[in-house]
């Protein structure tokens, strides 16, 4: 299983939603001043390189990107099952 983080979609969403409003493109820099979250944790998390997450970013990512969407956790992390993973797993209560 995998599970990944869609933060580039969500800035593109704002910067088209900034777009409209006139006013000039998100960053990672200026999203980390705007949000409280480390330009350090944004950029592992664009990138895919993040192994974790804390309560306390995701919670600041969502009531960010709120202000210009509705969004919600699902919106920013994504679960992808791994076919291969699940066919080697064993039911509760069967034993092999």
């Amino acid at each position: 299983m995998t599970i990944s983080c869609r933060l580039r979609l969500l800035l593109a969403r704002a910067n088209v939603e900034r777009a409209q409003q006139g006013k000039p493109p998100l960053s990672l820099r200026r999203l980390a001043g705007e949000s409280g979250v480390s330009l350090s944790a944004l950029a592992a998390l664009n990138t895919g390189r993040s192994q974790r997450i804390d309560y306390t970013t995701l919670d600041n990512l969502l009531h960010y990107f709120s202000s210009y969407f509705a969004v919600t956790t699902s919106d920013l992390l994504a679960w992808e099952q791994d076919l291969e993973e699940d066919n080697r797993l064993v039911p509760l209560g069967r034993e092999i």
